[in-house]
């Protein structure tokens, strides 16, 4: 490709040798086929080595929010110089250049490597690629450039973030196998008070309840709830709905969030975790234990887009043959625009599941990007506060998210 000097040279030359043809002077003729000259040696010259480039990563996955540490190392393996080399990287425009630069001019000579290093901050989830890596040369006196792309490319995870969660105050009412953390509404070895009964022969002693005995006169013992471990369902709503709001702030974001902060709590419990997310099909991610289970639920999460109108009783009986007997049900939805919701709930709570409705608010959310007038918010406040009453009604445990609210405290909605 020409440059805009090498433009103006030709034409200079090209004119130069017209006029000098026009007036009978050789020198400007001579000096124009000088300039054309001179064009046509520097479009000989060729324009750079042979390169070879890698690109080194901090990390193969991290956390939204987090900052990634990119190296580019690019070598010229040819036995010759190169020209003046213009060597630009691309990154996910998703991601915010914190430090550094993704840019360098430079001219390696044979066997010279150099380096590019520069630090990304990660705004948001997802999964991500950097490439190609775009170069430009342009030769010694800069008459001519070219472009080119060398694609080589890397790929990165940024899962959501995951809050700290101290207590979710969930129960199963079926026992597994092996013992665990999670607290069963049966009588059994635990640590949590589930009721009080007579005493009989063979009860120990550290077990009666002398405050009991003393007020009525009868020998009482305390039972506790037995511990044990569990399968525990997470169901995300990722409907087209769930964009509303802010990039940042907006039901789907907090619900990955919430989502991941659940599976970390009660996987590092011992429990089974499965996740389904919902939008305009249905992902299921069956129930599993351990390390390899959590980063599985991480990384569906970070794909997570917002499509679709999958409506959640469809989820539930697709769902059922799956569901473990008695196993906790969280549903993460904001419950707007799904008339069977109430249907869904009744269902899950008729076949004796304990559900857990954490609904961030969509109007509040909405908030965030247009001015609705106060009239109105009220109005639209007073009917989400009935649905979600109608919702607690089959059965359910409701948590109102607000924007405002962190999630260890509105899930301490649920113990209230």
């Amino acid at each position: 490709m020409w440059t805009r000097k090498a433009a103006l040279m030709l034409a200079s030359g090209i004119s130069l040798v017209l006029i000098g043809m026009m007036i009978s002077n050789f020198q400007l003729m001579i000096l124009g086929l000088m300039f054309c000259a001179f064009l046509a040696i520097n479009s000989w010259v060729s324009g750079h080595g042979n390169l070879e480039i890698v690109r080194t990563l901090s990390a193969d996955n991290l956390y939204k929010g987090d900052d990634l540490y990119v190296e580019l190392a690019i070598t010229n393996s040819s036995t010759r110089r190169t020209q003046q080399l213009e060597i630009f990287d691309n990154v996910p425009h998703e991601m915010k250049l914190r430090s550094g630069l993704n840019y360098m001019r430079v001219n390696l000579g044979p066997g010279e490597t150099t380096r590019i290093r520069y630090v990304l901050r990660c705004p948001l989830r997802g999964h991500f690629s950097f490439g190609p890596v775009s170069i430009r040369y342009r030769n010694t006196f800069n008459l001519f450039s070219q472009e080119m792309y060398i694609d080589h490319r890397s790929g990165i995870i940024v899962f959501p973030q995951v809050r700290d969660v101290e207590e979710a105050m969930i129960r199963s009412r079926t026992p597994k196998m092996y013992t665990g953390a999670t607290t069963l509404r049966t009588p059994g070895p635990g640590t949590e008070f589930y009721s009080l009964r007579e005493y009989v022969p063979g009860d120990p002693f550290k077990i009666i309840n002398w405050k009991a005995f003393a007020r009525t006169g009868i020998m009482m013992v305390n039972e506790k709830c037995r511990d044990a471990v569990t399968d525990v369902f997470l169901l995300l709503d990722s409907r087209d709905i769930s964009r509303i709001g802010t990039v940042l702030k907006n039901p789907l974001e907090m619900g990955t969030i919430a989502a991941a902060s659940l599976a970390s709590y009660f996987l590092k419990r011992r429990d089974s975790v499965a996740l389904a997310v919902f939008d305009d099909q249905l992902s299921y991610l069956p129930a599993d234990g351990g390390d390899k289970q959590y980063f599985k639920i991480l990384s569906s999460l970070a794909g997570v887009a917002p499509k679709g109108n999958m409506p959640l009783q469809a989820v539930t009986n697709a769902l059922a043959p799956r569901f473990s007997r008695g196993s906790p049900v969280f549903i993460i939805s904001s419950l707007e625009g799904d008339g069977t919701v109430s249907n869904a709930i009744r269902d899950l709570a008729g076949r004796g599941h304990e559900v857990v409705v954490l609904s961030p608010s969509s109007i509040d959310y909405e908030r965030l990007v247009s001015r609705i007038p106060r009239m109105s918010y009220e109005v639209m406040k007073l009917e989400r506060q009935n649905r979600l009453s109608a919702v607690a009604g089959y059965g359910a445990r409701v948590i109102d998210w607000m924007p405002d609210v962190e999630l260890s405290q509105a899930l301490l909605q649920v113990k209230m």
